[in-house]
């Protein structure tokens, strides 16, 4: 049975559809077929109509639903680049089905739109995943001041669950106690990054508030980003303890290291070694440190114990001899001088030693020979910190530390007018008086082994010193000190031409200083001199062993030659 319409008011209404209408009848012919359809489908009105439904739509289900009376409904249909949602049923007259509807609609937008939706949410989790995975708290709030969103790292901190947080306007967080510093609106009227230290349960928490713009560059939301430094702060004095004690480890290994200088300035002497106790101690500040003593006793090794033991050793040590250089040159010596500053001078300009020193240590070598109005230049420097090159107008800052040594006597030259009272009182804040070698005879065997070894090793020599001339050695007043008895040991050394050194070399030397005192006096042979050392040294070892087999292991002999000696020298515990 054909279905019958009446045409211009069927079609009128069907028209008026958003939905797309088809319908066919008994035999697959399409009958209704509306402008929304005609859109859909791609297919004009006048095609459509009176063709079958198959050769319009090849994978239709609408014949199927009207033989079956079937009634499927929100199908999907593909259609090309396009994705339809269907409705389909049969259509009934009486008891019999006389054709199907099919009412469709275009979804492919909405396809799109909701694979936008899924992949947003996807961003959208992975976000959440990342936000919840940090340590520090996070905290967003609109530009109305209301927060949306707190993650669990921040509950923890803080105590304060999301349920008594979120939703809520600051002011009224801040009236209840929640919180005690608004970052989000400090944000908001700075309208830039804030940072602010908060205390909260007992933790330093840092608070440090984002402001973030939307595409017109207003503040849409702020993210405040808290961290509890109080880990921070345990770490620092963590790192501050350790700082500490590598500098103590530092001071002790500089100590040792001292104490390689200690075996350079050889000594067996008590007075010395007090002195030398008391340049290392002093090593640790930078007080101005005054050497005084003979020419020749060693100053200027004090200096470098002092210079190499302080916390300056790893910077420059810079020496002077006041006394070599001319006086009309020591001014631009010492504090430098701008381009051009006289005639002959570098024309790029020079820094002087003071600037040189920066950092480390400035040792004036002779300084009682410094001319007075150079001292009175010298004392600025020291008194203020400061100097300014020949020629120049910006002072330079310095961070020195002076070491001055002389061997004149600066208190009489104090009296005589011809060294300044104030800059004797500055370089003599902690003087050191080095005794001299006749004082400290004791000295005398082990520097001669000393300087022999070394010009032995350097001339390529094997040369020894008889006793007999050992006993002149030792008998001598040595006024050059030990500078002298080194250019002795020297010219022996050289001028000997057999491996003994003996008293035909001494009287080669024609050297009227090496004379033998008055006779009667005493002289020490080098027998009795060895004997003398070998039982100390054997007396130490066994007392801080406590056992004569650890005590001949230390001084690397055999047991039974240990007890032999212990016997000859009656050495007990």
């Amino acid at each position: 049975m054909e279905l019958e319409l009446d045409g211009m008011a069927w079609q009128g209404i069907v028209d008026s559809v958003y939905n797309g209408i088809l319908v066919i009848n008994r035999n697959g012919i399409v009958v209704v077929y509306n402008k929304s359809a005609a859109e859909i489908l791609g297919i004009p009105v006048i095609k459509a109509l009176g063709a079958r439904v198959e050769d319009l739509i090849p994978n239709t289900r609408l014949v199927e639903v009207m033989e079956k009376a079937l009634i499927e409904t929100n199908q999907r249909l593909d259609l090309g680049n396009r994705v339809i949602i269907s409705n389909r049923c049969p259509i009934w007259q009486g008891s019999a089905v006389i054709g199907a509807v099919a009412i469709f609609q275009d979804i492919s937008d909405f396809e799109a739109l909701s694979g936008q939706l899924d992949t947003v949410k996807a961003v959208n989790k992975e976000l959440d995943a990342v936000i919840e995975s940090v340590d520090d708290g996070i905290v967003v709030a609109d530009s109305n001041c209301m927060i949306v969103r707190a993650n669990n790292a921040y509950q923890r901190m803080t105590g304060i669950t999301a349920r008594e947080f979120v939703g809520k306007h600051v002011r009224d967080l801040l009236k209840q106690g929640y919180m005690n510093t608004s970052v989000t609106e400090l944000v908001l009227q700075r309208k830039s990054l804030v940072n602010v230290i908060d205390v909260r349960n007992g933790k330093d928490l840092l608070l440090t508030g984002t402001p973030v713009y939307d595409e017109v560059g207003n503040i849409s939301h702020v993210v405040t980003a808290i961290r509890d430094v109080t880990v921070l702060s345990n770490l620092k004095e963590q790192l501050a303890e350790s700082e500490v004690m590598r500098d103590r480890y530092f001071r002790e290994l500089e100590h040792l290291r001292s104490k390689q200088s200690f075996r350079k300035i050889i000594t067996k002497n008590p007075e010395m070694e007090k002195k030398l106790e008391l340049a290392y101690h002093v090593a640790n500040v930078d007080s101005t440190v005054l050497l005084l003593g003979e020419s020749g006793v060693g100053k200027e090794l004090i200096a470098d114990l002092i210079h190499r033991a302080g916390r300056r050793g790893n910077y420059p040590l810079i020496k002077i001899n006041c006394g070599a250089v001319p006086q009309n040159l020591l001014e631009s010596e010492f504090f430098g001088y701008e381009p051009g500053a006289f005639t002959g001078a570098l024309k790029e300009g020079k820094p002087g030693l003071f600037e040189l020193a920066q950092g480390g240590t400035l040792f004036l070598d002779e300084v009682g020979e410094l001319a007075l109005d150079l001292q009175v230049k010298v004392l600025r420097a020291i008194q203020d910190k400061e100097i300014t090159r020949i020629s120049g107008k910006k002072p330079v800052k310095l961070d020195v530390r002076i070491i001055a040594a002389t061997n004149r006597d600066l208190e009489s030259m104090v009296k005589e007018k011809l060294f300044r009272e104030d800059l004797y009182y500055r370089l003599n804040v902690v003087p050191i008086k080095i005794p001299p070698l006749r004082e400290r005879s004791e000295d005398i065997f082990p520097l001669v082994a000393e300087f022999l070894s070394i010009f032995n090793a350097r001339h390529g020599f094997r040369k020894w010193i008889h006793p007999d001339v050992m006993g002149i050695l030792l008998d001598y007043d040595w006024p050059g000190n030990i500078r002298e008895l080194e250019n002795t040991i020297e010219r022996l050394v050289v001028i000997a031409r057999k491996d003994c050194i003996d008293l035909e070399d001494i009287e080669d030397l024609s050297l009227p200083l090496l004379r033998r005192k008055q006779a009667g006096s005493e002289v020490l042979t080098l027998q009795d001199y060895l004997e003398s050392e070998e039982k100390r040294l054997i007396s130490d070892a066994y007392k801080t062993t406590g056992s004569t087999r650890k005590a001949a292991k230390l001084l690397g002999i055999s047991q039974p030659n240990l007890v032999k000696k212990l016997k000859k020298y009656g050495i007990t515990k």
